[in-house]
């Protein structure tokens, strides 16, 4: 197995907004240098398999959701596009092992592939870097 090339973390953090690839030991790196660009870093550590619940509990304990968060897809999404609770310039993600069952791997993708495309239309930096299974891409 090889082992994934390191992080280039200006373009991580200054490109279109994505879901990109990392590896666990730029952690500390990638939170440095998020905040060095003003951004308000969130870490969600998923503990290997995870189904709905696990990854949408996890998330909600990550951002702090507000009380009436309806903790189901929906409402995940509409808390990730709105973060008015969360006030920052923009926001890094780093999403530490995220392996999510069959079934909500291609959701949670398509899920933070369409906030990243959300807050892009916004104009605000809202990046996710993983070392897990969720779909990352350099585009």
């Amino acid at each position: 197995m090889t082992t994934p090339p390191e992080t280039d973390l200006t373009h991580a953090l200054t490109g279109g907004n994505r879901i990109l690839p990392m590896r666990t030991d730029e952690v500390d790196a990638l939170v440095r240098a998020a905040q060095g660009h003003g951004r308000r870093v969130i870490i969600a550590k998923l503990d290997g398999p995870a189904d709905k619940a696990d990854i949408i509990d996890t998330l909600a304990r990550a951002f702090d959701m507000p009380r009436w968060f309806g903790r189901n897809w929906d409402a995940l999404y509409d808390c990730l596009t709105d973060l008015s609770w969360l006030p920052a310039d923009g926001y890094v993600l780093i999403l530490t092992g995220a392996s999510p069952d069959a079934a909500n791997a291609p959701i949670l993708t398509d899920l933070l592939t369409d906030c990243c495309d959300h807050w892009q239309a916004e104009g605000v930096p809202f990046h996710v870097l993983t070392d897990g299974v969720v779909g990352a891409n350099t585009a």
